[in-house]
């Protein structure tokens, strides 16, 4: 409804409505696009769309209708979406799981849930000041997300959580500012690369030995997603040599075979 004698449009005829149809097109599991509400608009609330456009300029009014329903997506926390082939289907997925599932219990039933781990990683990005307009120079395409880190943490079956490895987004081999080092939790472990947001083969070979190696104390198996630093050979090498054995997820399942699914190896 249009506020008199001016401003935008709050809000449409039939707010529910429209919530309940961009539910129905996420739960036949299609890409949600900002078309699919203007479709419904057009077939259900027609005359509020007609007085809507002609509000505005005519080679404008397409481009401010999409913001509009850019802005009710983003109030009811709809993320948008664009089509791709390689969406896999829930019903597919849901049989990955079950077929990953039994497979694991199957092959390591006599692993004690203390010699089954899991690995998980959370990234952390700080966000930079906010700047007024001309008060400072435009940041250098290098710097950007200069203070993004990830956390790798490895968690056990019976809830044992092993130390952390913080991956800090830098230059190796290079001397840095040791003014915040005493704010860093003490005990675990640091390591920088060029890209933080997953460890390359270098810093995962410390890991597997310095965190991995110093905590297995009878034969175990680690349940990680498969990177490319996890599958190489010199992964597998050093995970014999700590008396690990890797179990990789299966590709483009992660969302549904994800480590600390409980189907898997139980709540952590």
């Amino acid at each position: 409804m249009k506020l008199e004698p001016g401003g935008r449009y709050g809000a449409f005829l039939d707010p529910p409505e429209l919530i309940e149809f961009i539910n129905h097109v996420r739960d036949n599991e299609r890409a949600l696009t900002t078309t699919h509400p203007i479709l419904c608009i057009k077939a259900n609330q027609r005359e509020w769309l007609n007085n809507y456009l002609a509000t505005k300029q005519q080679l404008t009014s397409y481009d401010s209708l999409l913001r509009l329903l850019q802005r009710f997506c983003d109030h009811h926390s709809f993320s948008r979406q664009r089509p791709t082939k390689n969406k896999v289907k829930q019903a597919d997925l849901a049989e990955v799981q079950s077929h990953f599932t039994a497979e694991f219990h199957r092959e390591y039933i006599a692993y004690a849930r203390s010699a089954c781990s899991t690995l998980m990683k959370l990234a952390y990005i700080m966000i930079c000041r906010r700047a007024t307009f001309g008060q400072y120079e435009a940041e250098a395409p290098k710097s950007c997300h200069s203070l993004r880190m990830t956390a790798v943490l490895m968690v056990r079956a019976d809830s044992t959580k092993l130390l952390i490895l913080f991956i800090m987004k830098g230059v190796p081999g290079v001397r840095i500012d040791s003014g915040e080092l005493s704010m860093f939790p003490p005990g675990h472990h640091y390591a920088v690369q060029e890209r933080a947001w997953k460890q390359d083969k270098r810093v995962w070979a410390t890991y597997l030995r310095d965190v991995l190696g110093e905590a297995v104390e009878e034969p175990s198996v680690v349940l990680l997603d498969n990177f490319e630093s996890h599958v190489s050979g010199e992964s597998y090498n050093i995970n014999e040599e700590v008396r690990a054995h890797l179990c990789l997820l299966p590709p483009n399942a992660t969302s549904v075979c994800q480590p600390l699914d409980v189907g898997v190896i139980g709540a952590v």
